[in-house]
């Protein structure tokens, strides 16, 4: 790699393996091996995984990209697939600790980007920023389904070992075929489907 060590490269570095083994195989060992230097060297640049970690969903998410939309509902959905489509592109990012937080400069520009198509709508600062983080729990959610699925075989809904006879509405949904998986619908074709009636809980708390 590069003959010098830098944040950049270290973020880099780090990135690249999680994209590669998953976010568990990130470790300022592993990270230093494939920079070609010595653990301790990474402390220079970074305090540690935590900070590694942020500053890896910093670069992969990215700044919101500014986008034209006509209306609250088409600027929502441009959002939402935006960021889908960066997940897709570093899925390890599912797999960051929820602490209450957006320590990055991209999830804040995120939020922006989402308050952007709210404004104007009669919803005060706090209710928009709950609709926003509402609609990006749902895109983070799809992508997790979205991976477990793609890598577990097909399992049958309700174990056999369980008897459903004290359980009436699961026991009809399941007969009459409510849970079975459309094989024509693409993971796609489910995110929009879920996308929209994410956007249709949004537009009945819209004034």
């Amino acid at each position: 790699m590069a003959r010098g060590l830098n944040v950049d490269l270290v973020v880099r570095a780090a990135t690249e393996i999680a994209d590669a083994e998953g976010l568990a195989a990130v470790s300022m060992a592993s990270v230093a091996k494939r920079c070609g230097f010595t653990t301790m060297s990474l402390y220079r640049h970074v305090a540690g995984k935590d900070e590694l970690v942020w500053r890896m969903i910093d670069a992969g998410l990215g700044p919101a990209p500014a986008f034209e939309f006509d209306g609250w509902r088409d600027g929502l959905e441009q959002w939402a697939h935006g960021l889908m489509a960066r997940l897709r592109e570093h899925p390890w990012a599912i797999d960051l600790p929820i602490n209450g937080t957006l320590p990055t400069y991209a999830q804040l520009s995120w939020l922006n980007r989402g308050l952007e198509v709210l404004d104007g709508h009669g919803l005060q600062p706090g209710e928009a920023g709950d609709l926003v983080l509402l609609l990006n729990g749902y895109v983070f959610w799809a992508l997790r389904l979205e991976v477990a699925l793609s890598a577990a075989p097909p399992q049958p809904l309700v174990p056999p070992q369980f008897d459903l006879e004290d359980l009436p509405y699961v026991r009809r949904a399941i007969a009459e075929g409510g849970f079975e998986d459309d094989p024509e619908l693409t993971a796609e074709d489910k995110f929009r489907l879920g996308l929209e009636r994410t956007l249709d809980g949004i537009a009945g708390a819209l004034p």
